[in-house]
């Protein structure tokens, strides 16, 4: 990350950041125990909506020490082998975290127990507060946060899942990658928390830290967008948000943190019907679309426009695609038609297809026969005789993304006129239209039919498919690294997603190889990162 700072307003910004290990809030991230008040006394039995288990589980399967999280329920004596405390007070000391599900009339005690107990947080997962309408529930939400606040305890919440920090044992979802990254996330949603870090982590971004708050009763999003600014294991930043209950605060905070990292906002309750739902759902007030885009304008974030485009802004973000040049692409795919449209879209998102050169056209030629090809950009290229060849097909990228004019390459992969993720790994089918995408798992030598050799086969075709996908990954990321030039994988699959696109995703990731699901939605993002450069002027380079 870049570290020079202009003149003026940018280093007055600078001046304000708060070394992440002495910010007031980073406590909250890493605390020593954890009370989980209102253990299900269900809880890890199947159904009771949570993978194993609610919180409790998700904490456990997370990874928090075991001997440092209790369980609070009267009616309960052991939870998962864990004993199970009738009160709050009745657990060791310390308590520097809680996790609240009990429902709100039991709130008001609780804080009191909590403020006699010592705890530096609350995490309310119980709603029924200011997000209901009712003013006379709202007051008690108001109380409850100033008598928190006098007696120094930060609330995350009302009606919110609160924290998802890996490097810390937490976890508000089960299923939830155990290793920590270095992506921020907050949301004022819970579903859309579990929704960003499941999509993300599935494409293998790893997160910091994942914040759900709700209602925002005390802590609200420009507290939390300052710390994420001061938090050096989190690299970009990414938000949803619905409404915000403190402008200038919020303005301050995203300046703040967009002058020091990428940071991506999707803003919810952009219509009429989005903005009553957002109202219903948190209590907020979502306010015009036009002036939180300026807002982002003016810091240098950009806002998403849809969830799926906040995930692919990520992806370019967390990958050596935030490095591009400039705007020419060069696209080797099969097929003509395909060619076609793609070029029209990558035009119509300001992206150039420049013609290869004359050298390079010659080169490519030596190896790619006439018949049935193209070679001038797009790549239409069949290697004929030479396909599965290895080092053929690395010698046509690299030609490729050496030509001149060409910033960028774009190759499908998936198993169709482009890079086989589920055939042998090394084998160099790139323009190969004809080899499908199953693969050939080959003879497992499974005479015997019994379930147990069956599984036994099945179990080691899935290591060759895992071994290949990720052998793929790595020699496109291999050539990315060979020739300097960012490489885009764009999956096209034909409507049926082939075996092995999980692992060589996950693996491309981690090479910092970019992965799209179309060409669309790739174009689109290198479109998108051009236009968040643009608007950086006076701040330092986004990466």
């Amino acid at each position: 990350m870049a570290r020079d700072r202009p003149a003026g307003e940018a280093r007055s910004l600078k001046e304000r950041r708060i070394p992440a290990d002495l910010h007031e809030l980073d406590p909250i991230f890493h605390p020593r125990s954890v009370a989980v008040v209102g253990v299900s006394s269900r809880e890890g039995q199947p159904n009771t909506g949570g993978g194993m288990g609610g919180f409790f589980g998700s904490l456990i399967e997370g990874g928090f020490d075991q001997g440092r999280l209790y369980p609070v329920n009267p009616k309960v004596d052991e939870v998962r082998g864990l004993r199970c405390y009738p009160s709050l007070t009745d657990c060791p000391d310390p308590v520097d975290h809680i996790i609240c599900q009990i429902p709100a009339p039991g709130v008001p005690a609780l804080v009191d127990e909590a403020i006699a107990k010592g705890v530096r947080s609350i995490h309310f997962f119980t709603a029924g507060f200011s997000e209901t309408g009712d003013a006379e529930l709202a007051a008690i939400e108001a109380e409850i946060v100033e008598k928190c606040r006098v007696a120094g305890i930060r609330l995350i919440g009302p009606n919110c899942m609160g924290l998802y920090v890996p490097g810390s044992g937490l976890a508000f979802m089960s299923g939830f990658p155990t290793v920590p990254g270095n992506v921020f996330l907050l949301s004022q949603s819970g579903a859309n928390a579990g929704d960003i870090v499941s999509s993300l982590t599935a494409l293998g971004v790893r997160m910091s830290k994942a914040v759900s708050y709700g209602n925002g009763a005390d802590l609200r999003a420009s507290h939390f967008l300052e710390y994420a600014a001061s938090d050096p294991q989190s690299e970009v930043v990414t938000a949803y948000i619905e409404g915000v209950q403190d402008g200038r605060a919020f303005f301050e905070a995203l300046r703040l943190c967009a002058a020091e990292k990428p940071t991506i906002v999707l803003k919810g309750g952009i219509t009429d019907a989005g903005a009553r739902a957002a109202n219903s759902h948190t209590g907020s007030l979502a306010g015009s679309v036009d002036v939180f885009e300026a807002a982002c304008r003016q810091a240098g974030a950009i806002r998403a426009r849809t969830l799926d485009e906040l995930v692919n802004l990520v992806i370019a973000s967390t990958s050596e695609l935030r490095n591009v040049r400039g705007n020419g692409v060069a696209l080797i795919a099969g097929g003509g038609g395909f060619s076609v449209l793609s070029s029209d879209q990558l035009a119509l998102e300001g992206l150039d297809v420049p013609p290869m050169s004359g050298a390079v056209v010659d080169e490519l030629r030596e190896f790619i026969p006439v018949a049935g090809t193209s070679v001038n950009n797009p790549i239409d290229a069949n290697l004929g005789r030479h396909a599965g060849d290895g080092d053929t097909t690395k010698r046509l990228y690299r030609l490729v993304a050496g030509a001149p004019d060409i910033d960028m390459v774009f190759t499908t992969v998936g198993g169709w006129g482009g890079w086989d993720t589920s055939t042998d790994a090394g084998n160099g089918n790139a323009g190969d239209g004809d080899h499908g995408g199953g693969g050939d798992d080959g003879d497992d030598g499974a005479a015997d039919e019994s379930p147990e050799a069956l599984q036994a086969a099945k179990e080691r075709r899935a290591e060759r498919r895992t071994a290949r996908a990720r052998a793929s990954a790595d020699e496109l990321a291999d050539l990315q690294e060979d020739t300097g030039v960012p490489f885009v994988a764009i999956m096209r699959s034909r409507g049926e997603i082939p075996r092995g696109t999980d692992d060589f995703t996950r693996r491309a990731h981690e090479r910092g190889l970019a992965v799209f699901p179309s060409l669309q939605a790739a174009a689109a993002t290198v479109a998108r990162l051009f236009e968040w450069r643009g608007r950086r002027e006076g701040l330092p380079p986004l990466f």
